[in-house]
């Protein structure tokens, strides 16, 4: 009988076996769509990717909840750690031109994610950078909720995840 860990690992190299296959566009429709309760190594491996785009890196950004981690001063401090430190290296790379094309637009006033006015009785100790702030007016508008799509990833991705839950309940 396969583990649970075991599990999860061959659905990571799943998922990452087609990101590292898949289009900017893809990239970002996954990382808009896709489940944020377990998929923080994944949102890592496009958070070190240089090709990831800037609108897509703002994206993840602001959907894991950076508007809440302003409360927080450290990762030892925040409820989630890692989410911590990974919004704090979105940050970095984003100031430092690391994600070097801006074609995908996003705003965090009009996200369906995360937005800066997510918590307005949260207290501000660390404030968002204003660059984090600022809109990526790329050309190209990427469709969110592509059909044939489930949790970010094509139904043939994601059928194949479905088979290895089967196989360990049958």
């Amino acid at each position: 009988m396969t583990s649970e860990n075991d599990i999860d690992t061959r659905v990571r190299a799943i998922v990452q076996a087609y990101l590292a296959e898949a289009s900017p566009a893809a990239w970002h429709v996954y990382a808009a769509r896709s489940n944020y309760g377990d998929n923080l190594p994944l949102l890592q491996w496009l958070v070190d990717q240089p090709a990831l785009d800037r609108g897509t890196a703002l994206l993840i950004y602001w959907y894991l909840g950076a508007a809440w981690h302003v409360q927080f001063t450290s990762a030892e401090q925040a409820l989630s750690p890692e989410t911590f430190t990974l919004l704090r290296r979105i940050e970095e790379r984003y100031a430092a031109g690391f994600y070097r094309t801006g074609n995908i637009g996003f705003d965090p006033y009009t996200s369906e994610g995360g937005r800066p006015d997510d918590y307005p009785k949260v207290p501000v100790v660390r404030p968002v950078p204003a660059l984090m702030l600022e809109p990526v007016n790329g050309s190209e508008l990427v469709d969110l909720h592509p059909e044939g799509f489930d949790e970010g990833l094509p139904m043939d991705v994601a059928v194949a995840i479905y088979a290895l839950f089967e196989d360990h309940e049958g």
